[in-house]
């Protein structure tokens, strides 16, 4: 009786530890919302894995990935804001209630972007398959980083667009990168007694 009590609870105890818990990433927020689904005609919504980066084109080499990635995730782990930054074909204006940046906006409330406290969180869309007078570089920023305002990451805006326009999409994430760190950073300094 009690050899079958304790290969009854070995076997409990195996079960439970090969369950699987998720997708294998680090990521926090790696349990997406289900109910939160893209407008008619827009592409699906990527998952995060293993980095803040989510290159669904092609466009960016792996040691760009992962110099975002670190950086990315320190300003996460530094409680500023949980940044990434998607490229990504076939999202497309089609209206003012279904274009990219309701797209964008959709798609930081399914992968459930900032954490539930401070809900700080920044998108970058990439969409190299438009034309550059159609935005192939947009940002979206939640409502908590009212502090980040288009005067300060305007800039970045305009130079990433420069580098997708080129065609450098390299240069376009390391600029992405840099230009976001370096205002969050600063921004960030003044205002986090207010977070």
């Amino acid at each position: 009786m009690r050899h079958k009590w304790l290969l009854a609870v070995v076997l409990i105890v195996l079960l439970t530890a090969c369950q699987s818990k998720g997708p294998p990433t680090d990521n926090p927020n790696s349990v997406v919302n289900e109910s939160i689904v893209p407008e008619k005609g827009q592409p699906a919504f990527p998952q995060l894995g293993q980095y803040w980066v989510i290159d669904q084109c092609g466009c960016f080499s792996q040691g760009k990935i992962e110099m975002a990635d670190q950086i990315f995730e320190k300003l996460r782990q530094d409680g500023i804001a949980e940044v990434i930054v998607v490229c990504i074909k076939g999202v497309k204006n089609k209206g003012p209630l279904n274009d990219e940046k309701i797209w964008t906006t959709a798609l930081g409330r399914y992968l459930r972007l900032g954490d539930k406290k401070a809900n700080r969180a920044i998108i970058w869309l990439i969409r190299p398959d438009v034309k550059p007078e159609e935005n192939r570089v947009t940002v979206e920023v939640s409502t908590k980083l009212y502090w980040w305002t288009a005067i300060d990451y305007g800039p970045a805006l305009e130079e990433a667009a420069d580098y997708a326009n080129a065609g450098d999409y390299d240069g376009l994430l390391e600029s992405l990168v840099r230009n976001t760190d370096e205002s969050l950073r600063y921004l960030w300094r003044e205002h986090q007694d207010e977070a």
